[in-house]
């Protein structure tokens, strides 16, 4: 068939899917997606219920094919495509909290950024400021604007939410006492590439978790009416965060020895349990 004439023929389909693997339950979704006529004969050829289909390219996002089953399929026109997959998201993200949440996770990246920025110039002082305001903006974005305000008007609404709220509050804690532990070392005059390495790591992986997984996930049970409770209470918390300055980065001897001698004894118990454990 010449490229013309499979213009011609090849429709759009709007489908309504599920996924059917079993993880769906908690991180994936269900949801639309436009395909050609063609791709979607091809995806579902190897199934007998041709309502099966593999997932296309880039929309599972475990990062593999999966099963898609199809709810629904309607034939589009190319304009009712555009307007459907571009315009609502563009006109509701303003006023979508998942969308401002998902916004700023860019804000926390270049903050990160700067610390990598001084890490690889060695840039002490660079560092206590640059990870101070990472401090900030993480306690912000994610310690109020998702703790105290999205988390709480979630309860109750979302399948196994409690489980995962307490997912992400975990990340939250590991990756503050991190930098919190950094910052410490750097009050030493030392620069502790693993203890920042294992943050930022965190961090990015966080970020990707809950952009990916988390968000897709609780989005679809946050109504209009939330989303605007929601973002006032987000709006309000930006006006009257006070971040706090990095302060001046004192050495104290006492204070020094004290995490050194706490530090030592940690590594102790840790030889003694491995140990009592592999013996």
């Amino acid at each position: 068939m010449s490229d013309i004439n499979r213009k011609i023929t090849d429709r759009t389909l709007k489908i309504k899917y599920t996924c059917l693997h079993p993880s769906c339950v908690v991180y994936c979704k269900e949801g639309e997606l436009f395909l050609l006529e063609s791709e979607f004969n091809q995806l579902s050829s190897s199934y007998k219920d041709k309502a099966v289909f593999k997932s296309p390219k880039n929309a599972c996002r475990m990062g593999f094919p999966q099963q898609f089953k199809a709810l629904n399929i309607v034939m589009v026109e190319d304009g009712e495509v555009a307007r459907e997959s571009v315009q609502p998201e563009e006109k509701s993200s303003e006023r979508n909290p998942i969308s401002v949440l998902i916004a700023e996770h860019k804000k926390v990246l270049e903050k990160l950024e700067r610390v990598e920025e001084h890490l690889v110039k060695r840039d002490i002082d660079g560092l206590w400021v640059s990870t101070a305001d990472l401090d900030n903006i993480l306690h912000l974005h994610g310690g109020i604007k998702e703790e105290e305000v999205l988390f709480p008007a979630l309860r109750g609404l979302v399948p196994f939410g409690e489980g995962l709220v307490a997912c992400i509050n975990e990340d939250h804690r590991e990756i503050v006492s991190l930098v919190y532990s950094f910052r410490e070392a750097l009050r030493d005059g030392n620069i502790n590439d693993k203890i920042i390495g294992s943050a930022l790591v965190a961090l990015k992986s966080h970020i990707r978790k809950e952009d990916n997984e988390f968000f897709e996930f609780v989005k679809k049970y946050i109504t209009d009416e939330m989303k605007e409770a929601i973002m006032s209470k987000m709006e309000l918390a930006d006006k009257t965060f006070v971040p706090k300055e990095p302060g001046d980065r004192k050495f104290d001897e006492k204070e020094a020895a004290e995490r050194a001698n706490f530090h030592e004894r940690t590594v102790e118990s840790r030889e003694i349990a491995c140990d009592t454990c592999c013996h």
